[in-house]
């Protein structure tokens, strides 16, 4: 593509920011000739990869609860293949819960819904809808199983909203011995809050009743401005918006920020994707990558090539950003008042050292919680998240991010990239001990642990 390449296309910011991501289509079988048989695979990023002995896709409770009892392990899980870091991997047997998906039933009353784990969280908006219910909030990837979503804290923005696994109200699980149990805060109560956020290594979710609210509508506005300006008026802004989050250019001083809030307005045009916008977002990321000199300048060129938007539609239509460009990522939470020194440390360090990355930095708000091994247990928090192109080795980069964001009391997202083990994180969650017990005692042979959830779990 010519030096001038940006000056015939259009792009606008939603879209723009929409490619900064992997493609959305789940993880990859390099073979698939039969369910029962071994294959290689791969998450989306592909830097995680495994071949176990064997891939099930159980299509029932019962059919999943003798795959569980009869397997010897490790038995893991896995949903949409989003998880950057190896919780999903295993050598044993890797299991998809693609065919247990679909609302089992609904409370209008209460505004609960009862839904299958394996079903995936963009088939949930247009299903909640039916019942006239939406979720709380949503992340901006929804190709995610809700399980795994669940079991990794997955999480949106918002000051006053938390994460997915703090809108459970009820588990039913598949215990390592196969049997089938239920759990929620007033029925095996320690269970319930080990599993909320269990990483997958308590036993296997079957079924989940979410809190959900009424189905709504909501109203975004996506604009550019200088990252100064941003940090300048954030604080402010935080608590004006259901929704704020910003994407931060480091080197070209630019900030695409999102704010979005409930709305009654009628639905805008759906806005359409492009092949161009596609190839013209990993034509600039490679670039940067074979020629670091060009990395500055194409992110001054943010504001340039890409215009306003508002879109208003469905909170499920508004929320997630189809992903095309891959990447690898790393996330940490702090406490809400330590967010803007974070970031501002981290991207003065990434000035400083030059590092080789073109991805911007992200920053989002989460509500408290109080989930044992949730990132955002009892804290409100600022999750910052530091991303590199799929074709570069993300190490050199999250070697320097890393110790930046835990200086600042940061807590890693478990599906995403860290260098974290047992004693660092029993340091970081005040229930990590009571966590590793409960699990225990669940899964005493440790059927669910693979090399690396030991190497997180054991004390």
């Amino acid at each position: 593509m010519p030096h001038n390449a940006l000056s015939g296309n259009s792009l606008n910011r939603r879209q723009f920011l929409s490619r900064l991501g992997a493609a959305g289509t789940g993880a990859v079988l390099m073979q698939r000739s039969h369910p029962a048989t071994a294959a290689d695979w791969e998450n989306w990023s592909g830097w995680q990869k495994a071949t176990p002995q064997n891939i099930a896709y159980p299509t029932s409770e019962a059919e999943l609860a003798t795959l569980v009892r009869s397997s010897t392990g490790p038995v893991r899980a896995f949903g949409g293949g989003h998880s950057f870091s190896a919780v999903a991997l295993s050598q044993g047997t890797m299991i998809s819960l693609e065919q247990l998906n679909g609302i089992v039933s609904s409370d209008a009353t209460a505004l609960t819904a009862t839904i299958r784990a394996g079903s995936r969280i963009s088939s949930l908006g247009p299903a909640l809808k039916d019942v006239g219910q939406g979720l709380l909030n949503e992340a901006d990837i929804n190709t995610q199983s809700l399980g795994g979503a669940i079991s990794t804290a997955t999480h949106g923005t918002g000051r006053k909203l938390q994460c997915y696994s703090a809108t459970v109200r009820k588990l039913r699980i598949v215990l390592a011995d196969g049997n089938i149990v239920e759990c929620s805060t007033t029925q095996d109560a320690e269970l319930f809050e080990a599993a909320q956020v269990g990483v997958g290594s308590v036993g296997i979710f079957s079924e989940i009743t979410l809190q959900n609210r009424a189905a709504y509508r909501l109203r975004e506005v996506v604009t550019v401005m200088s990252t100064d300006q941003v940090l300048a008026t954030l604080q402010a802004e935080r608590d004006q918006h259901r929704h704020i989050e910003f994407f931060a250019f480091p080197f070209g001083n630019k900030a695409i920020v999102k704010r979005t809030d409930l709305s009654s307005d009628a639905p805008t045009p759906p806005a359409k994707s492009s092949d161009d916008d596609d190839s013209l977002l990993d034509w600039a990321a490679d670039t940067a990558r074979k020629h670091p000199w060009t990395n500055s300048w194409l992110q001054r060129t943010v504001g340039l090539f890409i215009s306003d938007t508002v879109r208003v539609g469905d909170s499920f239509d508004i929320f997630p950003s189809p992903r095309v460009v891959q990447f690898n990522e790393m996330e940490y939470s702090m406490p809400v008042d330590q967010g803007m020194a974070c970031f501002a440390e981290l991207r003065d360090t990434i000035r400083k050292q030059d590092i080789d990355v073109f991805f911007p930095i992200e920053f989002r708000y989460v509500a408290a919680d109080e989930c044992w091994l949730s990132p955002f247990y009892q804290q409100d928090s600022v999750s910052i998240s530091v991303h590199q192109y799929h074709k570069q080795d993300y190490h050199p980069f999250f070697a320097v991010a890393e110790p930046i964001l835990r200086k600042h009391g940061g807590r890693p997202h478990w599906g995403k990239l860290h260098t974290l083990k047992a004693r660092d994180l029993a340091a970081l969650y005040p229930r990590f001990e009571d966590f590793v017990r409960v699990r225990n005692q669940a899964d005493p042979q440790g059927k669910f642990m693979t090399p690396y959830t030991r190497e997180l779990f054991t004390l």
